[in-house]
């Protein structure tokens, strides 16, 4: 009885782990966070590239320049990029949401990774 237990809860713990530290964390961290992180780091510092470097091929498709500088502009009247705190996610969608924290305000930055860990979305929204 005492063996059924323990591999009972060997077995619990191997799937546990396997569901931790990834893209689908509960916490928000791992990929989505970096993926994030980076996106908004480069729309603030206007890098395309940047920006797009971690995008599928869907979503890189319709990044364009004028949209980038946009942002970049819209970012820096908030002051400079502090970095993310987690809000909350849907791991079933694959989609994350974060605060985005400058010195002067803040935004909610939304992420959807692909299976591969490629952001297949990604959505800033600026205050008015």
């Amino acid at each position: 009885m005492i063996r059924k237990i323990l591999a009972l809860a060997f077995f619990s713990a191997i799937a546990l782990a396997g569901c931790s530290g990834n893209s689908s964390s509960a916490n928000g961290g791992g990929t989505a966070q970096a993926v994030a992180d980076a996106a908004t780091k480069a729309a603030y510092n206007n890098d395309i590239a940047g920006v797009t470097a971690n995008m599928d091929a869907a979503l890189k498709g319709q990044v364009t320049r004028a949209q980038v500088g946009t942002l970049s502009d819209k970012m820096h009247q908030m002051g400079d990029y502090k970095g993310l705190t987690f809000v909350g996610s849907d791991v079933n969608k694959n989609e994350y949401t974060y605060r985005a924290e400058f010195t002067n305000r803040s935004t909610t930055v939304a992420v959807r990774l692909d299976p591969d860990g490629k952001l297949s979305a990604y959505r800033v929204d600026m205050p008015k």
